[in-house]
Order: C-alpha cells, then sequence, then structure tokens
C-alpha cells in the first residue's frame, strides 16, 4: 500500500511548464490539503474500493472546497463532465469549467490525455498524484500537488472523480 505505482508520461497542458506535469499512482502525498483529502476519502472507503459520492459531506470538506472539483464520468470515463469547480481553483486558474466537459476545456492533443488520467483515477486500484511547477501568463511559478480520487454511485459504480488541487 504503500509502494509508488507507475509514472506515467509527463506531458505539457494548457500552460508553460517548468519542471512536470508528473503523474503517478501512489499513497504518497506531500501536501497536508491533499493529504486530508485522502485521509478523508480512506476513513469513508473502509473496505470498499471507493466511498460513494453521497457519503460525502460538504460542510467536512468546507476548508478544502474551494480547491476541489468533482466530476461525473461519462460512459464510463469516455469524458468527465464538471459537477463542481472549487473557488480557489477559478482564483488561481482565472477560469471556471463547471458545467464544461474535459474534452471542451482541455485544447487536443491535451485533453486525450486528461480523459486517460482521470479514467485511471475512476477505474484504478491507487489514487493520482499529479504534481509540478508551472508559469501562467502573466504571474508568477506556481507549484501545485493535485489528488484524484474514485467515487461511486448509489448502485456502487465508480461513477465520479474528485480532485484537490494544493497551490503554493
Amino acid at each position: 500500500m504503500d509502494q509508488p505505482g507507475c509514472i506515467l508520461k509527463p506531458r505539457k497542458l494548457i500552460y508553460q511548464t517548468q519542471e512536470g506535469p508528473f503523474v503517478e499512482q501512489t499513497w504518497q502525498f506531500e501536501a497536508p490539503e491533499v493529504q486530508w483529502a485522502l485521509d478523508y476519502w480512506m476513513g469513508l472507503r473502509g473496505n470498499r474500493q471507493c466511498p460513494c459520492w453521497s457519503e460525502i459531506d460538504l460542510f467536512s470538506y468546507y476548508k478544502y472546497a474551494r480547491l476541489m472539483t468533482i466530476k461525473d464520468a461519462i460512459n464510463s470515463g469516455e469524458d468527465f463532465l464538471v459537477r463542481f469547480w472549487g473557488t480557489g481553483i477559478v482564483d488561481v486558474l482565472k477560469y471556471d469549467a463547471s458545467g464544461k466537459k474535459l474534452s471542451e476545456y482541455y485544447p487536443a492533443p491535451y485533453s486525450a490525455e486528461m480523459i486517460e488520467q482521470h479514467r485511471l483515477a475512476l477505474l484504478g486500484d491507487m489514487p493520482i498524484r499529479r504534481w509540478g511547477n508551472s508559469l501562467f501568463p502573466n504571474r508568477e511559478y506556481i507549484k501545485y500537488e493535485i489528488i484524484q480520487l474514485p467515487l461511486s454511485n448509489d448502485m456502487g459504480e465508480r461513477a465520479h472523480v474528485l480532485t484537490l488541487t494544493a497551490f503554493s
């Protein structure tokens, strides 16, 4: 459980990367906010593969909700629709993707890679960690660490991806 999984191939996204982005399946995280999300998720999960979306108590996440996104899987992960996009993410990225599909807000060919990463988070057996340092237009370097975790629907099928992003 403590061993890192595979490191996926890094790609540049819609911003200029300076280091990364790096992607891996792992149980190891650095940022306290990200570790909190994993611990909360693990507590809800119990002996199941993942907790149910309806079990998420948004008041428990209140301190970190602004750093969260919730995405609904479309056709078992062919694409993902953003259900919730936290205000802290809007503040940093200067963009709100609420109600949009991943394929709509990531340009090709990066959208296919992002969908693949979300699908791995949805269906894989370990959380996904993304991290790196990026330079956003007209701003400073931003270091980030992201956790992606699966959530099931009320029928027990994996149907959502919870993401929490820590910026520094």
